[in-house]
């Protein structure tokens, strides 16, 4: 593959399987999901903001929000989600990735 790239050969990894979430609950103790994919979309579904962060837990410097009624369209692969919902609150999302390979 790398071999292809480098002579200038258009290479793209083509999704096996859908892994689709719905209805995730989060609460301010946090939620960690095995995705293993292409993480492509985190739905908030609930009442109150998510946080999240990939392959690392959200902590106090390091996460991104997905505000109520919105998504978020991640476009990255990814081993792990990581979720957590504001001190005291609880919310629900909806989560989807593809995954690639056998």
């Amino acid at each position: 593959t790398k071999m292809l790239e480098k002579k200038g050969a258009l290479v793209s990894v083509t999704a096996t399987e859908h892994l689709f979430l719905p209805f995730t609950e989060v609460s301010d103790a946090g939620v960690e999901l095995d995705v293993n994919g292409f993480l492509y979309e985190i739905r908030n579904v609930g009442d109150y903001p998510v946080y999240y962060n990939l392959d690392r837990p959200v902590t106090d410097f390091e996460y991104d929000v997905v505000f109520p009624g919105s998504i978020k369209i991640v476009g990255r692969v990814a081993s792990k989600l990581y979720l957590k919902a504001p001190e005291g609150y609880a919310t629900k999302v909806k989560v989807n990735v593809l995954r690639v390979g056998g």
